[in-house]
């Protein structure tokens, strides 16, 4: 289930491709929707780096630094070319025992170059870091990495977090009070659609995917894709996704939407990227990666799942005392069956021809999760005793999937 969002003041990183220079990717930094509360910016034309803040709508500096990138300009293609990456990434950890502290200072952090759309265009290299140095450093000293002083790079940890801020590397950037553009509504609405896909098992998942892009990211056959994640599926029908902290960012020539992820009911958790290229009019995952990590305290979840049930039939219920039936058929699924009954439309007919009758909804369940999804039985008093399987929806709703004891 795409579940609610943490109410933050994000922004999101705006990039035009009239703002990509002849010499490098040069995006506009500036408030937008879906990007994380603190982030790094790295512009290599003025060899200087950023730690930023979103808060109230505002994108604030917090610290401007001093850097050292590549030894030649121009994003990095090849490996051993002496440039640095422009795109976004991640921290993928930190190294603090065994540097050479004259190249590296006391700390280093490995960047996720190159990460999956690096790979679709072909570029090769690794070991890009952001780290110290044991000697003072001029403009374009590195053979790749980002180097800063060892003082700000001892505590870089305490202001953006691993495998969760993005570090933004380009040419250049441009600064903005609001952004010219946005990123695509579809992004958005495609990393939902890849949850509920997910979630329910559905055929339509393996369309958000670009097969020829996927298997340059990744080095897999889309095929084998395809079959493993098929076996996965059919060993759990469903399963609940909970997101959080989605943030939608934009780098040269592909979107990233990065989001924790809790998985129920069998417990995966972790950081989950996905990663975005035109094909034609469409955006398509052309890549992925999914990054295990402890999210703190996990509430249960059969008490959670009850509580977000009981809430559903309240609405259920109000909604037939009012004869609302529009409101009411919109909790069944596309596909729900309801005793003979298949489908919106012929459950909407048998609803209307019950009304007036006793509400079926008004009543204290019990409620259970099932290997096929999360069972609640209601047993009003001098009434008939129904059964309603609910799944995972849209929108952070659950939605009814099969009743059994409907007259």
């Amino acid at each position: 289930m795409v579940t609610r969002f943490l109410q933050l003041p994000v922004l999101v990183l705006a990039l035009a491709a009239s703002c990509a220079f002849a010499e490098g990717w040069v995006p506009t930094l500036a408030p937008r929707t879906n990007l994380p509360p603190q982030f790094m910016a790295v512009d290599m034309g003025r060899q200087r780096a950023f730690l930023l803040r979103s808060q109230d709508g505002a994108l604030r500096t917090l610290q401007s630094m001093s850097c050292t990138t590549g030894m030649r300009g121009g994003g990095k293609l090849l490996e051993g070319d002496r440039k640095t990456p422009e795109g976004v990434y991640f921290l993928q950890g930190k190294a603090t025992g065994g540097l050479d502290f004259d190249r590296f200072g006391n700390t280093a952090y490995p960047l996720n170059y190159p990460n999956p759309a690096d790979r679709v265009l072909g570029k090769t290299g690794d070991g890009i870091m952001i780290h110290g140095r044991g000697r003072t450093f001029g403009p374009r000293q590195t053979l790749g990495c980002v180097v800063l002083e060892n003082d700000v790079v001892d505590r870089l940890d305490r202001h953006v977090r691993i495998q969760a801020s993005p570090v933004v590397i380009a040419d250049g950037v441009k600064w903005g009070e609001t952004a010219r553009f946005g990123p695509p509504p579809e992004i958005v609405m495609g990393t939902k659609g890849w949850v509920k896909a997910r979630e329910r098992r559905e055929g339509a998942f393996f369309e958000i995917y670009d097969p020829e892009r996927f298997e340059k990211s990744s080095g897999m056959n889309f095929e084998q894709f395809k079959r493993k994640t098929l076996q996965e599926f059919s060993r759990s029908p469903w399963v609940d996704i909970r997101m959080q902290d989605l943030q939608v960012l934009e780098g040269p020539g592909y979107m990233v939407s990065a989001f924790a992820e809790r998985t129920y009911p069998q417990g995966e958790e972790g950081w989950r990227r996905l990663y975005w290229m035109r094909k034609v009019e469409l955006w398509k995952i052309v890549g992925e990666e999914w990054v295990p990590r402890n999210l703190g305290p996990r509430q249960d979840y059969a008490t959670l799942a009850g509580s977000e049930i009981r809430e559903r039939l309240r609405q259920c219920a109000e909604a037939w005392d009012r004869g609302d039936l529009k409101t009411l058929i919109q909790a069944y699924d596309r596909t729900a069956s309801r005793g003979r009954d298949q489908g919106r439309d012929a459950i909407a007919a048998a609803l209307d021809k019950e009304r007036g009758k006793p509400n079926p909804f008004r009543a204290e369940p019990s409620v259970r999760v099932t290997k096929e999804g999360v069972e609640a039985v209601l047993r009003p008093a001098g009434g008939q005793t129904r059964t309603f399987l609910f799944l995972p929806g849209a929108f952070d709703a659950w939605v009814i999937s099969r009743e059994e004891g409907a007259s």
